[in-house]
């Protein structure tokens, strides 16, 4: 969806650009020389929050978050997109209570200091913690942190693209998680 909408503002826009950028902070490149960095993201976040709504979980995934919940993990959201989207799709999938907090755009533009902020609010060791993300950006900024991640392949980046790039594990549908959890946080 990303990048259908960024492609309506740039219509030459290859996916592999869109990956490029994926790479690191968003909110710290430009995605394109010449392309107006602010009325490109107030046009993405206003179809995003539309379209999103259009969307539906993936197959599996409540089912994965209700077992991360029976596991006595808590979940919080550290989203590069707005905390409104992300509660208002989350609502119409009664998934709501399956998080703990939503960390959006509003709170910073970079997933170090959100993730930083999330430790320090929770008395979290950052060895008791993973980020789950489709993007190599998210993972270097997990790692940055000290944080073990999950690379999911159903979203920006490839599998092999986040291996190279840090994923401590990579979840090629939404139960992997559970076992990339297990795994990295040593669970028996």
């Amino acid at each position: 969806m990303g990048f259908e909408i960024n492609k309506e503002l740039i219509t030459d826009l290859e996916y592999i650009e869109i990956q490029r950028w994926g790479e690191g902070n968003i909110y710290q490149a430009k995605l394109r020389d010449g392309v107006d960095t602010v009325q490109q993201n107030e046009y993405y976040f206003r179809e995003y929050s539309q379209r999103v709504m259009e969307l539906a979980p993936m197959d599996g995934i409540k089912e994965v978050l209700k077992d991360i919940d029976e596991l006595g993990y808590s979940i919080v959201i550290v989203s590069s997109s707005s905390k409104n989207s992300i509660e208002d799709f989350l609502k119409k999938y009664d998934l709501e209570k399956c998080f703990m907090e939503i960390m959006g755009k509003e709170v910073g533009d970079g997933k170090a200091k959100k993730i930083r902020m999330v430790l320090e609010k929770y008395k979290i060791n950052p060895k008791e913690t993973l980020m789950v993300t489709d993007t190599v950006g998210d993972v270097k900024e997990a790692k940055e942190v000290g944080l073990k991640t999950i690379g999911t392949i159903w979203g920006l980046h490839e599998a092999e693209r986040l291996k190279q790039n840090g994923a401590d594990f990579v979840a090629e549908k939404p139960e992997d998680i559970l076992i990339g959890l297990k795994k990295l946080l040593a669970l028996n």
